[in-house]
């Protein structure tokens, strides 16, 4: 299933990667395709398992803020 996560506070391509290593590393289950610095989105697939809570939890604990999955 894929999601976009809207994420706020991103300011560089280390955040970017930071972003893409932790949603990888941290939740089984999700693979992400694009995280996009100035579109404040990260564009994953995940399987059925992963939570919104999951997901929100990532990216808060990474200093961002997650404002919404579409």
């Amino acid at each position: 299933m894929r999601k976009k996560l809207l994420v706020d506070g991103m300011t560089c391509m280390n955040c970017v990667r930071h972003l893409k290593e932790a949603l990888e590393e941290d939740i089984q289950g999700v693979n992400v395709i694009e995280v996009s610095l100035e579109g404040k989105y990260a564009l994953v697939d995940v399987d059925e398992t992963v939570s919104k809570d999951m997901l929100k939890e990532v990216v808060e604990d990474l200093g961002y803020e997650l404002k919404g999955i579409e």
